[in-house]
């Protein structure tokens, strides 16, 4: 009696790398799919970051410039008479807006707000930072006691408090107030181009502060408009 063996249909070597070969190709796209995907996220979660910390920054603003009104009086110099060998002379001093930097001088290095009572202050600041060779923020709140202006609680009375922002470097930062001059000052009252609801302007360059986010650069502009009227802010 003869048995006959059925023959087993197998891959051949040739149909096996030819599989082989196809999977390789399919990973290696679903891999670099992957990777771009993956490198994408990481951007946009580091865009999304630095974008967050400056907006940070720009609602404190906000939120201090719509309750209260520029203070035009931080934007003025002062005079003070004195005597002298008998004799009464008129001596200029600094800006008069706070005894923390009475020598501000750049109107576009700060922003400078008072409350409708005239009794609360707060000052914003760009300062450089020469260690990333950009700007930092700062910012400083005072209240006036019916004798002289004291730094508020956990304000420092000699110095600014800098805000720090470990996402972002900060390349341009300046404010900008519209109209250039109290419109409530009576002297400008005749005056029809000044005749504007004060308003503050922030301009910001940005970037990222980390060499794997160093080539975001973000721009950021806002105006906020005051809602304190008929408030005047003049010496």
């Amino acid at each position: 009696m003869k048995i006959k063996l059925k023959k087993q249909k197998g891959f051949t070597l040739i149909e096996v790398l030819i599989a082989l070969t196809i999977f390789v190709i399919f990973i290696t796209s679903v891999s670099s799919s992957y990777v771009n995907i993956a490198r994408n996220q990481r951007e946009a979660n580091a865009v999304r970051e630095i974008y967050s910390d400056m907006r940070y920054v720009f609602n404190m603003i906000e939120e201090e410039a719509r309750s209260k009104t520029i203070d035009y009086a931080c934007y003025q110099k002062g005079e003070v008479q004195r005597e002298y060998n008998g004799a009464d002379l008129l001596v200029e001093l600094g800006n008069l807006c706070s005894a923390v930097n009475p020598n501000i001088t750049n109107p576009e290095d700060y922003l400078a707000l008072i409350d409708a009572e005239g009794l609360e202050r707060t000052i914003f600041k760009i300062e450089d930072d020469p260690q990333t060779e950009g700007k930092f923020f700062t910012f400083y709140k005072e209240h006036y006691t019916g004798a002289a202006w004291e730094a508020d609680a956990g304000f420092n009375p000699n110095a600014f408090t800098s805000i720090e922002l470990k996402s972002l470097k900060i390349n341009a930062f300046k404010f900008e107030i519209t109209p250039s001059v109290d419109p409530f000052d009576p002297r400008n009252v005749a005056c029809g181009p000044v005749q504007f609801q004060p308003q503050s302007g922030i301009y910001a360059s940005i970037q990222g502060a980390r060499t794997d986010t160093d080539q975001f650069v973000l721009n950021l502009q806002t105006s906020i408009s005051s809602r304190v009227y008929n408030k005047k802010t003049t010496l």
